[in-house]
């Protein structure tokens, strides 16, 4: 045999290695990038549905000064970055919302994660963020501002002293109106 002749079986049986090791990332990789948002594979009622009952909750929940962390799934789960928490699997409402943050509510501690039409988990907690925010948000800004820095999820934020709403998502945080909340919030989701 030449010496071209095992270079050539060398480098040919490293590259079959290196593809056999890549092989799972390579397949995450292609199913995230070809997988649909959770809000995009709902129907247009349901899509309505979901903005309009997020809207209403946030919009009491503001105005009664009643904080609260609601995250919507995206592509990625999240149940690697969340702990505790209790199951919920019901139907998006505005008033389970309400209740669930209601401060008298055994639940009202912690996120709400939505998946898709369902509310999924209640008083379920995010790592806060390492990053250097500002000094005006608290606790829940910096739960909100950490799971959005890990995954691709929309995190809307209710101040409870301001009554201020925020969004958090792609590692960034900003105010919201709500004048502007359902088109914002949708153009969000569709784009997620």
């Amino acid at each position: 045999m030449s010496n071209n002749t095992i270079l050539i079986a060398i480098l040919s049986s490293a590259g079959i290695i290196i593809i056999l090791i890549l092989l799972p990332y390579l397949i995450k990789f292609v199913q995230w990038a070809f997988k649909k948002n959770k809000y995009n594979t709902m129907g247009s009622s349901s899509q309505m549905r979901l903005i309009h009952q997020l809207y209403e909750a946030t919009q009491e929940l503001a105005a009664t000064k009643t904080g609260a962390i609601i995250t919507i799934v995206n592509k990625e789960k999240l149940d690697h970055l969340r702990t505790d928490g209790i199951v919920i699997d019901a139907n998006i409402s505005s008033s389970l919302l309400i209740s669930i943050f209601n401060k008298k509510s055994p639940l009202h501690d912690g996120a709400v994660v939505i998946e898709g039409e369902k509310i999924k988990y209640a008083a379920t907690y995010y790592k806060i963020t390492q990053s250097s925010i500002n000094n005006k948000y608290g606790a829940r800004h910096r739960a909100s501002m950490g799971i959005a820095e890990q995954s691709d999820a929309i995190t809307v934020i209710v101040s409870e002293e301001t009554g201020g709403v925020s969004i958090a998502m792609n590692s960034k945080i900003r105010p919201i109106k709500l004048a502007s909340f359902q088109e914002e919030m949708t153009a969000l989701l569709k784009n997620a």
